[in-house]
């Protein structure tokens, strides 16, 4: 009697090992695909993050004569000007890294004390117009256009 359980016993075994092994393997590929999945959502995030940055800077220094686009020995700056307190965050590209620096407009750019916004091996601003600038990074372009200090162009 012993000897017909056994190969039943085996038998039992082995299917309890084959769903164990299967199990396994559907986890350890959703833990895959889940986190390829999380890696996408971050780049795009970060892509976002980078693209929105430039239109609330711009919708919240839309005064006249307070967004001002200009070369620099770090290449374009777009600079973003508080009119009363004499400062202004300028923006520009060093080192794959885009890069924000706060002082007074009028000072050199200080790219050692300056705060990293996102990584970009492209930044180019154009100024299409009077008020209308198109900020070109990796992460795409954005178009903004500035509101306030400019008559209707119709």
């Amino acid at each position: 009697m012993k000897s017909r359980r056994l190969p039943v016993m085996l038998f039992t075994l082995a299917v309890e090992a084959l769903f164990l092994i299967a199990f396994l393997f559907l986890t350890i590929f959703g833990a895959g695909i889940y986190c390829e999945a999380v890696e996408v959502q971050a780049a795009n995030g970060q892509n976002r993050l980078l693209l929105s940055y430039f239109s609330t800077r711009a919708k919240n220094a839309d005064v006249k004569d307070a967004v001002t686009l200009y070369e620099d020995d770090a290449g374009q700056v777009l600079s973003f000007a508080d009119a009363e307190s004499g400062y202004a965050v300028r923006v520009y590209q060093r080192d794959g890294k885009l890069l924000e620096d706060y002082a007074p407009a009028d000072s050199p750019l200080a790219p050692g004390s300056a705060a990293v916004i996102g990584d970009t091996d492209i930044f180019r601003v154009k100024k299409n117009g009077k008020r209308t600038f198109i900020v070109y990074t990796d992460a795409g372009s954005v178009v903004f256009t500035l509101k306030s200090g400019a008559e209707y162009e119709g």
